[in-house]
Parts: C-alpha cells; sequence; structure tokens
C-alpha cells in the first residue's frame, strides 16, 4: 500500500497487514450462511458436509459427464442442470454407472442441481458412498449462478483489518484513519449525532470486491458499538436509532486526521489530489492536521462533498487557478500592446 501525492510522510504505518483471504469453506458452513438466500437444501451426502470449498470459481461438469476428464475443474462447486441431467438421463442404467464412477474418484466440495428433471438414483447412491454433498436449489441456473458468484466473490474476497472508522457521510463511504487517542471516534461520534451513519469503528475490515471497489465492514462481534474515551462502550443502533448505522459501505474517501506538527507544510489549494493505494484500488485522500478549536466533523463534512464534487469532473482549485492564470496572461498581452486593456469588468 502506498500514497500517491505531495506529501509522502509515514507510509500506511496505521494498517495492519494483509490477512490472506479465506483459504476454504466448509460445505457446511456454507450451507448455514447461504443456504437461504440460495435456497440450499441437502439431499444426498451428508457424511461430506465438513468437504471444503476452495475456489470462489464454479464448474459445469457436463464434458466430465462425457468422459473427458483431462481438464476436470474438480475443486469447484459443481453445478448440474437440465442439460446434465438430461444427458445422464439419455444413458442406461450401467452405462450411467460406468461415467459417474471415475468422477466420484476426484475431491469434488459439492455439487448442486438445478435441474427440474428428477435425478437419476445413481448419482445419489454414488453421491453417498462417496461422501460427496449434492444440495438442491429451485432456482433456475442463471439466477443461482449469478447469486452463487456473489456469495463466493464475499467469501474469497482479499481482505485487511485496519485500526479507524468508517462512516457513511453524504452517501460517502469515508475512512478516518489516524494515530490512537487522535480523536477518530469523538470526530465519528459528532458526525452521527449531524444525521451521518456508522459503519465501523476501531476495527474495520476492508475487502476488495472488484478491481476498483474496496468494500469496509464491522467485525460481528463489535458491531454497531464505538469506543469513546471517558464513556466507554456505547450502542450507536440503540442510542440514535436504527438509521444511524450501517453494515457496510463502498470506501470513496480516506481522510487522515494526525496532530498538527508546527513547520510542517499542509495542502492549502488542493490543486493536486492525493491517493492512497489500498489492494491496488487508489483511494482519494485529504490529510486533516488536528489541533484544539478545528471542527473536524465540519471539516469531514465540506472534505465529503468537495469529492463528491471532484467526482463529477468539477475540481474548484484546479478552476480558480486555470481562472487567475487566464487573467494573468491577458495583463501580460495588454501590457506588451500599448493601448490594449485586459479582458473583464470595466471601471
Amino acid at each position: 500500500m502506498t500514497r500517491k501525492g505531495k506529501t509522502a510522510g509515514n507510509v500506511g504505518k496505521e494498517f495492519d497487514e494483509i490477512v490472506p483471504a479465506r483459504k476454504a469453506l466448509t460445505v457446511r458452513k456454507f450451507l448455514e450462511t447461504n443456504g437461504r438466500m440460495l435456497d440450499l437444501k441437502i439431499i444426498a451426502g451428508k457424511a461430506g458436509m465438513d468437504n471444503l470449498i476452495t475456489s470462489n470459481e464454479w464448474n459445469r461438469p457436463g464434458v466430465a459427464f462425457a468422459g473427458f476428464l483431462e481438464v476436470f475443474s474438480f475443486d469447484r462447486v459443481q453445478i448440474i442442470g437440465n442439460t446434465e441431467i438430461s444427458y445422464l438421463r439419455s444413458l442406461g442404467s450401467r452405462e450411467r454407472a460406468r461415467r459417474l464412477k471415475p468422477i466420484f474418484r476426484y475431491a469434488i466440495p459439492c455439487f448442486v442441481v438445478t435441474s427440474t428433471y428428477p435425478i437419476p438414483s445413481e448419482f445419489l447412491r454414488v453421491a453417498e458412498a462417496n461422501r460427496i454433498p449434492v444440495l438442491k436449489t429451485h432456482l433456475n441456473t442463471s439466477r443461482f449462478v449469478s447469486r452463487l458468484s456473489y456469495v463466493l466473490e464475499q467469501e474469497f474476497a482479499p481482505s485487511m483489518n485496519i485500526h479507524g472508522v468508517l462512516l457513511d457521510v453524504f452517501g460517502m463511504g469515508v475512512l478516518l484513519v489516524g494515530e490512537s487517542g487522535v480523536g477518530k471516534s469523538e470526530c465519528a461520534l459528532e458526525l452521527i449525532q449531524r444525521g451521518h451513519r456508522l459503519v465501523a469503528d476501531d476495527v474495520v475490515i476492508l475487502q476488495r470486491r472488484s478491481k476498483t471497489t474496496i468494500v469496509g465492514s464491522s467485525s460481528p462481534v463489535t458491531k454497531h458499538h464505538m469506543e469513546v474515551r471517558g464513556l466507554g462502550i456505547i450502542n450507536v443502533e440503540s442510542l440514535f436509532g436504527a438509521g444511524a448505522v450501517c453494515d457496510e459501505k463502498i470506501v470513496d474517501l480516506v481522510i487522515s486526521l494526525e496532530p498538527w506538527q508546527q513547520g510542517k507544510e499542509y495542502d492549502r489549494l488542493g490543486i493536486e489530489d492525493r491517493r492512497r493505494t489500498i489492494f491496488d484500488v487508489d483511494i482519494p485522500e485529504y490529510v486533516i492536521p488536528v489541533e484544539p478549536g478545528r471542527n473536524l466533523s465540519i471539516l469531514v463534512e465540506v472534505a465529503a462533498m468537495n469529492q463528491r464534487l471532484k467526482n463529477t469532473g468539477f475540481n474548484p482549485a484546479r478552476t480558480l487557478d486555470e481562472q487567475l492564470v487566464q487573467r494573468m496572461q491577458e495583463m501580460a498581452r495588454a501590457q506588451s500592446e500599448p493601448g490594449r486593456r485586459p479582458e473583464g469588468r470595466q471601471r
């Protein structure tokens, strides 16, 4: 992780080491967590519920049923739709058993049947004998695959834990970072009081959901809670209502709070954009110095609104700079050409 901007500073010191993405998910946990959303139930192979899903991809084993196993992606969730079931039902009982036997020698995590056709009994018997779960869903194949892809992407997305506070400010996911005691939680508490929403306090879990998207959420243990020095642990949802909290949010802006350092030059123009790189995703960043008397919550609100404006393609600082440059060029031309006055209001 790196920062891009005029000042480098101590790069990303408040970020922990990257936590490797979850390498394995048991079929049991997968079914317990996502069974309702995916409309799944187990119909065979219950003894294999501890089989491991190790990939965020899925496979259609139709070619494997036909006997071609040289490039069989057996380590993925296997999806069986109407095409695969129709092919198996077209075979005789003995030939069907012969085709299935070599497939079930592989360490397949599980099968998911989306077909509306009856499942051949030989398939269920072989699955039971080899301890490979067979799950059934009433969703059609395209809808199930769409939901499954989303679920597996979440489960296996690269993730990391950071020390900070994540809020929803004017629809922008704002991540407050900085050393302990700088005032992140107090600033967040005032923002919540002003109508904004808390996502996570103290420990923020970041996941890369796509090449351009970082999503932040809270630990299930500390969800909707904050630690405020002098007050202790508070439950934001209980105090401010359900509208004051949010389960997860895309990180749109990073605001780094740091104690005011005498002699250090801070950005006063905003012409050059500063960015922080997390999981190879560049996120806009502001560095706000903290000292007594500064209203941090208002500064954060303005930073969020200003970044929303920049996202539309309008940078106020650059626009003013261009206007000043144009004005100076006009004045220079007027001085070089006698009798010519610079354009603008005449008095």
